[in-house]
């Protein structure tokens, strides 16, 4: 059984919607029966441990894997009837940071931003501009032409964000909102995405292990087990629920 509370308004448009949907890795079901909706201009931190299902989850809202059952809707289309030319027009909606990172090594942060610019239709001198305030509002001021692999955790993942928002998604999904990192480079990262959030209405779906420290309040948070969906609601909702819930408190604890 799902624990719920405070459902999101029924008027508000998903972006993503997940319904009942199963996957089998081998034999090993991975993901049970996950239902989802995320609305418009809305944050979704989904936690869980190890091997929860979190990544595949992601995997299937971005068109990367397809669900053995069940429905996962993109902007309201059904991914399953969605053709290659029609994934590619999604997917220049969204932006995402999956975990092992998108720079490319070889070359400079300045280049790694540029990169995804070069499939629109923007001339040279609207590239640079967009590199531009991408570094100013990332916060890299100094770092344009650096390689990746020089920079610290914290800057690298500031410069996946970089990349993955530099063509103004609808959605941004961040698998590993934590990974690496301590927790005021948390906080900082956490900080950006909510500046950009405010600045247009970016919907915002991330994945950590059990950091909540960061998250405000009000924002919605999901608790996934071993394939399973044990919580969906706000952060302080979650704190009540697992008061009295040992499986919650355990995964709060931080308990693999």
């Amino acid at each position: 059984m799902v624990l719920k509370a405070d459902p999101p308004p029924a008027a508000a448009a998903p972006v993503v919607e997940l319904e009942r949907v199963h996957q089998h890795v081998g034999i090993q079901r991975a993901l049970d029966g996950v239902s989802l909706r995320v609305a418009r201009g809305d944050t979704l931190l989904l936690i869980g441990p190890n091997g929860a299902g979190k990544s595949l989850l992601t995997r299937l809202i971005l068109g990367l894997d397809q669900p053995s059952a069940g429905r996962v809707r993109l902007f309201g289309q059904d991914l399953s009837s969605v053709d290659d030319r029609g994934m590619r027009r999604l997917r220049r909606r969204l932006g995402a940071v999956l975990q092992g990172g998108s720079l490319l090594d070889g070359l400079t942060v300045l280049e790694n931003l540029l990169l995804p610019l070069q499939a629109t239709r923007l001339g040279r001198a609207q590239m640079a501009r967009a590199a531009r305030l991408a570094v100013t509002q990332l916060q890299l001021d100094g770092m344009e032409n650096q390689r990746p692999r020089a920079l610290s955790l914290g800057q690298r993942r500031r410069a996946e964000l970089a990349r993955a928002l530099i063509n103004r998604p609808e959605l941004l999904v961040l698998d590993g909102l934590s990974d690496g990192l301590d927790l005021p480079a948390v906080r900082e990262i956490v900080g950006i995405l909510l500046v950009q959030q405010q600045n247009r209405e970016l919907t915002i779906l991330a994945t950590d292990n059990t950091t909540l420290d960061a998250v405000r309040p009000e924002d919605r948070v999901a608790v996934l087990d071993r394939g399973r969906l044990l919580f969906e609601g706000r952060r302080h909702e979650l704190e009540a629920a697992a008061a009295g819930d040992l499986a919650l408190r355990w995964i709060l604890e931080g308990h693999p």
